[in-house]
């Protein structure tokens, strides 16, 4: 019998907008208790960032999240606190292999010629980017890390691969402050990219 999402690695392929934010410890949700936050100036590190998944990726869909930068011992890494997808295929393999929690939720997404993206659930705004200017000058990264998450009562570590171009860019969010990103709030914009021709590995095989 066929699984109901693809066997990991899931190689994924597309571009995304990212921003790094500065937060108060006491806003940022909990992540598995054995990683601690990574922190600058007494404050955590948080990325938030709109993607869209494309072909020749194993699945192609929408996604926004926000992620706080962590380490487990010497090991730097991420953990994902909140995450929406427009794809169910993408959200229950996602929760099975790794223990991320991605949700549902409609997306309306241009990014011609820049980013206006909106994440909603029945009509209500949830999170919203819109990009402003962005620099021409990119530059190719690649990047191992891992992601840190609770998986079935024990903090499981996902590898992930990333190469892609990256930019400067400027980001204008909306975040409803009961919305699943609504922490957000108090925290403060410190750095936007742009992510051209992503390629992620996540997962191991």
């Amino acid at each position: 019998m066929p699984s109901e999402w693809p066997a990991e690695p899931w190689d994924l392929h597309g571009r995304g907008w990212l921003t790094l934010w500065t937060a108060p410890r006491s806003a940022v949700p909990l992540p598995p208790p054995d990683v601690v936050p990574l922190s600058l100036f007494g404050r955590v590190l948080v990325v938030s960032a709109f993607v869209d998944y494309q072909p020749p990726g194993v699945l192609a869909y929408h996604e926004v999240m926000a992620a706080v930068l962590v380490r487990r011992k010497a090991r730097p890494g991420l953990s994902i606190l909140d995450i929406l997808v427009d794809d169910s295929t993408s959200q229950r393999g996602a929760r099975a292999l790794w223990g991320i929690p991605k949700l549902l939720a409609g997306f309306t997404f241009s990014a011609e010629p820049h980013l206006d993206a909106t994440a909603h659930d029945d009509g209500d705004v949830i999170a919203a980017a819109t990009e402003t200017r962005r620099s021409s000058r990119a530059l190719p990264v690649r990047l191992t890390t891992s992601v840190w998450q609770t998986l079935h009562g024990k903090t499981h570590r996902t590898a992930l691969h990333t190469s892609a171009r990256v930019s400067l860019t400027r980001l204008r969010w909306r975040i409803t402050p009961d919305g699943e990103l609504g922490w957000l709030q108090a925290a403060r914009p410190r750095l936007h990219l742009a992510v051209s021709t992503l390629h992620m590995r996540f997962g191991s095989p």
